[in-house]
């Protein structure tokens, strides 16, 4: 009988077994081989080159330039996206007139394509009619050429990321709060604690199992910036390249140069940079989470 069951179970489980076979591990699998060569993707022939697509790829400016902004952006958006996520979670926690419509719309953004979101951002940066120079003229401030300005590339790129998840950020953190206790609180407020101690001794370490969830996946998604780039800054990755990002680098090398052995060996140093991010948060982790 049991190992009926355990046959019925995994015969439900064979389509979804076989698209996942299909669509991701064995494209997994054959990129690594395809790093391994230098091919066109034109040409059906295949030419072994060993490491030599690694090697080149540290060799290439374009691509330490594509790391460095990669870095920064995910310095940049990963702790302004958790502050902004927590401050919006504390206040939808609390009680206050119309939460539900509050908590729709923060939702919002994250849920609407970025292809979309990205257009209209497009039109609040436009240096002509954007509404971002509209309001830096109603302060008496010049206008700026926000998508021409080299040194505003990195700022408009956590800008847009950071409206379109911190929506999913601050649900996430709003789930973690509401399974603290209120005994907590209580007995906070009942000892004289003010509203910075209960948050700084209660709500932050109860919240760490939380946070370092959020750590990880806003991690792994700060390396996977490319839609941002593209939506705002179309085929050319912000001025002076300061919007190239690993995964257009990859985007540009495959699809426009055709290079798909050098992309694919491209997209394993991504993995393994983070990997190794993800791994040391792991470690780092063992010291600061509070099991309760």
């Amino acid at each position: 009988m049991r190992l009926r069951r355990t046959m019925t179970a995994y015969l439900m489980l064979l389509p979804t077994l076989v698209l996942i076979g299909a669509f991701t591990v064995y494209p997994i699998f054959k990129s690594f081989i395809i790093s391994f060569y230098d091919w066109d993707m034109l040409n059906p022939v295949r030419t072994f080159v060993g490491f030599s697509n690694y090697v080149h790829i540290f060799e290439d400016p374009l691509f330490r330039t594509a790391l460095f902004n990669t870095l920064l952006y995910v310095v940049l958006f990963v702790p302004i996206v958790l502050v902004v996520g927590l401050g919006a979670a504390l206040l939808l926690n609390a009680k206050i007139r119309f939460r539900p419509f509050f908590r729709t719309a923060m939702f919002l953004p994250y849920v609407t394509s970025l292809s979309a979101t990205g257009i209209i951002w497009s039109w609040i940066f436009n240096n002509q009619f954007g509404i971002l120079n509209y309001l830096l003229h109603f302060f008496g401030i010049q206008p700026q050429d926000w998508l021409n300005n080299t040194h505003l590339t990195m700022f408009n790129l956590v800008l847009l990321s950071v409206w379109q998840n911190v929506g999913y950020v601050a649900v996430v953190f709003l789930a973690g709060l509401q399974g603290i206790s209120r005994q907590y609180y209580e007995a906070a407020q009942v000892d004289g604690a003010s509203g910075w101690h209960r948050l700084r001794n209660i709500t932050i370490p109860l919240l760490s199992p939380t946070t370092y969830f959020l750590l990880l996946l806003t991690t792994i998604e700060g390396f996977k910036v490319f839609l941002q780039v593209y939506v705002l800054y179309g085929e050319t990755p912000g001025p002076n390249n300061t919007g190239l990002t690993l995964l257009y680098y990859m985007f540009n090398e495959g699809f426009n140069d055709y290079r798909m052995g050098y992309a694919s060996a491209a997209a394993y140093v991504l993995f393994l940079i983070t990997f190794i991010f993800t791994l040391v948060q792991m470690l780092l982790s063992r010291r600061v989470h509070y099991d309760g």
